[in-house]
């Protein structure tokens, strides 16, 4: 349970803290720009007509996922002639030995075959990678920009896809030379975009250049901002307050915006004045929802901690269906079929395949896709290879579990500490008015 005294004079000390630190340093909030921290445009290593392109704009792609094929028949039957030539030249030497122990042929005979053996596996691995020249693979994990080119364009070295690489995202700054020193490597900051709702964003400095530029008197600064969800876009204009590293990080990220300026900006003002002072002493009570949770467990250790600092507080929980798209083929009547199936295709350079056994039945699984028209994209590739296959969504239930509770004013400063702005939600009326009748 939380009791109000030992919270006022963890945020007293916290502000005294604050304010004698950004007295000391004196950092002003420099403006900024969310940026991705790679920008790649992706071309092919050769020429050729583009015959797939499995990704669309804004589509998520993983470091070495094909994302585009240029036509590769002469590549192809390439690999297949020199995979028939190297299994003849195997079967005559092998032959070779056991002819050497039986004294038919001379040593040097035998040795001239391993060297065509030898010559042949080479060919194998130089008409392989011819193919897979032709095979454009993703360089980073990234969310697809921009598509250059369109199925059956002749593709030279201009790009073909542009991707961006979201997680971390960057932030470039540039500083006044009076903040040199200040700013370490290591450091971190409060990150406030211009528009959209993203509290509590903490970013680490990672680059503070060692040289200054003596014409404008300033340095540069880059800044790594963890976005794993891909939750915040790229390309928003911000404000980054720099954080003393004496200042715990976990008090730093449930201030609200206007508070950081305030310790910031005007350190003369009395700021513990302005964290503690009651709200309005009506007994009207503030309704809040707090959620999603993974686990019941999790949110019922949450409301305990809270206390009485709750007045009333109810439970409920929610399922959220989620659908992933399977790609397989038709049904096989044998296991060796289906193997013979899967071998074929990865001959004919089809990648991302697995056996699967579904309702009892053998199948060529080619692939699970979080979004329908890429899925769909692959099927049409696919058949048009002449390939029988069909999309089978699977859909998953995910629960999640929600508390709303009703607290008084004077509670806010407690609820505000407590719970991240990111799992804290106004009520509905109808969840509040729910809660007041169950009083």
């Amino acid at each position: 349970m939380i009791r109000r005294p030992k919270i006022r004079s963890v945020i007293t000390v916290f502000i005294m803290l604050f304010n004698s630190i950004v007295l000391a340093e004196d950092i002003a909030p420099i403006d900024c720009m969310i940026e991705p921290n790679i920008m790649v445009e992706v071309s092919s290593s050769v020429e050729g007509v583009l015959e797939s392109l499995t990704v669309d704009r804004s589509d998520e792609v993983k470091k070495g996922e094909v994302i585009a094929t240029l036509k590769s028949d002469v590549e192809q039957l390439n690999v297949r002639i020199s995979k028939e030539r190297l299994k003849l030249s195997r079967a005559e030497y092998g032959r070779s030995i056991d002819l050497y122990r039986k004294k038919v042929i001379t040593v040097t005979e035998k040795d001239k075959l391993h060297n065509e053996k030898r010559l042949y596996e080479l060919d194998l691995e130089n008409a392989e990678a011819n193919l897979d020249l032709r095979r454009i693979k993703s360089p980073i994990d990234g969310v697809v920009v921009k598509r250059y080119f369109a199925e059956g364009e002749f593709v030279e070295t201009r790009p073909i896809i542009k991707i961006a690489q979201l997680d971390p995202l960057k932030i470039e700054v540039i500083s006044l030379v009076s903040n040199y020193g200040k700013i370490v490597k290591g450091m971190q900051a409060k990150i406030v975009p211009e528009f959209g709702d993203y509290p509590d964003l903490i970013a680490e400095v990672v680059v503070v250049d060692k040289v200054i530029d003596a014409a404008s008197g300033t340095f540069g600064v880059r800044l790594e901002l963890a976005n794993k969800d891909h939750s915040i876009p790229s390309g928003l204009k911000c404000k980054v307050y720099f954080i003393p590293e004496t200042i715990s990080k976990k008090i730093i990220e449930s201030l609200d915006e206007s508070l950081v300026e305030a310790a910031a900006v005007e350190t003369t003002v009395n700021t513990e004045h302005l964290l503690l002072k009651e709200t309005s002493q009506s007994e009207e009570l503030t309704c809040t929802s707090i959620g999603p949770f993974k686990e019941q467990l999790e949110l019922n250790k949450l409301i305990a901690e809270l206390g009485q600092e709750v007045q009333k507080a109810e439970f409920r929980s929610e399922t959220e269906t989620k659908t992933n798209y399977l790609i397989v083929s038709d049904a096989f009547e044998t296991s060796q079929a289906a193997e013979a199936g899967m071998k074929s295709m990865k001959a004919a350079g089809v990648k991302d395949i697995a056996m699967m056994k579904q309702d009892s039945k053998n199948r060529i699984a080619l692939g699970v896709y979080r979004q329908k028209n890429s899925a769909e994209k692959r099927v049409s590739d696919l058949r048009s290879k002449g390939y029988s296959v069909r999309l089978k969504p699977q859909h998953r239930k995910i629960q999640t579990y929600w508390a709303d509770m009703l607290y008084k004013p004077v509670s806010a400063d407690a609820v505000t500490v407590m719970i991240p702005a990111a799992i804290r939600n106004s009520c509905d009326d109808s969840i509040k008015l729910s809660l007041l009748n169950n009083e």
